[in-house]
């Protein structure tokens, strides 16, 4: 029987490796044969504890500032990825190309912020609109729009499945 990290007896860490090369040759291999199984040495089969893992790096700078708000050299693809962990609890694998990063569990997750729209207006498109979602990559059922600011109603929310998040209030953890 697997274990998951709702079932009682299962234990969640984080393990820190400092070698990127030791992280992703033999740490990563350990963390595979505990979960998977594995043959010892004295060619024992010794079953696997089942669960999972991920596997992400630490940038080499914080994204936010000390007051909070997003540091001006922040790129679009660094904030997307660090919206997709915050909206789902894993690891981003897109392109960070679109402001539609994923669907995840039945809902999409956008996100608006440094011209990805390539808009030129004063808010460079990182404000939520009827007219800025019209040309949003579609899908159907529940979103979740992260974005500088809305300017539209609760009603147009509701119809359009829509969850607001306002960036960066939203992404404190």
């Amino acid at each position: 029987m697997k274990k998951n990290a709702e079932d009682s007896g299962s234990r969640r860490f984080i393990l820190v490796e400092m070698d990127e090369t030791i992280a992703t040759t033999v740490t990563a291999e350990r963390n595979k044969r505990v979960i998977e199984g594995y043959t010892n040495a004295k060619n024992q089969q010794i079953e696997g504890l089942g669960g999972g893992f991920q596997f992400c790096r630490l940038s080499a700078e914080p994204l936010f500032t000390a007051e909070g708000q997003v540091r001006p050299d922040v790129t679009f693809a660094q904030l997307a990825e660090f919206v997709w962990f915050k909206e789902t609890g894993i690891g981003f694998t897109g392109n960070a190309d679109t402001p539609l990063l994923g669907v995840y569990e039945g809902r999409a997750v956008y996100l608006l912020y440094n011209g990805i729209l390539k808009d030129q207006t004063l808010d460079g498109g990182n404000v939520l609109t009827p007219a800025i979602f019209k040309i949003l990559p579609t899908f159907n059922g529940g979103k979740v729009i992260y974005a500088a600011a809305i300017k539209g109603g609760a009603s147009w929310l509701g119809r359009e499945q829509i969850t607001f998040k306002q960036t960066p209030y939203s992404l404190a953890f």
